[in-house]
């Protein structure tokens, strides 16, 4: 009997490394499947949204910011997999994430977080970040990204 290959489906989504006028980089506190993980803003990708549009989104509803400039899309992206239990509840395997740079322009006190999705952030250094980053395929973005615009 021929066995069926699984066809994976991919939620399209952005995310961000968001950097303050010092030169630091915002990690966001997150809790998923009873652990706590630091990470970037991350969002899918709604129907009839374009990348930016996104983007955008997600800054205003997970910071609730508008206080940025200088988008730029890095031209990197990263793909991982959900744990089986959040791929029942949402109906994605994968989730492929495609990375821009933000500048934030704003005080830190102009954040306010989505207290239902995110415990808390944090500005870190670059050798903080990746310090403190919980997942292998951000922090290797993260590097990516430094090696491409010479940080």
């Amino acid at each position: 009997m021929e066995r069926k290959k699984h066809k994976y489906k991919i939620r399209e989504s952005v995310g961000a490394f968001i950097v303050d006028n010092k030169g630091r980089f915002l990690l966001l506190k997150t809790k998923g499947e009873g652990e706590i993980f630091w990470d970037i803003l991350k969002g899918g990708i709604e129907k009839g949204e374009n990348q930016l549009e996104a983007l955008k989104r997600e800054l205003k509803e997970e910071l609730g910011i508008e206080k940025f400039k200088n988008i730029q899309k890095l031209g990197i992206s990263f793909t991982f997999e959900f744990p089986d239990k959040v791929k029942k509840k949402i109906g994605f395997d994968k989730q492929r994430v495609e990375l821009f740079l933000v500048e934030f322009c704003g005080e830190e006190d102009d954040i306010k977080i989505d207290k239902k999705e995110i415990l808390g952030f944090v500005f870190l250094d670059k050798e903080e970040f990746l310090k403190k980053v919980t997942y292998d395929t951000t922090r290797n973005a993260f590097l990516k990204m430094l090696k491409k615009l010479k940080l």
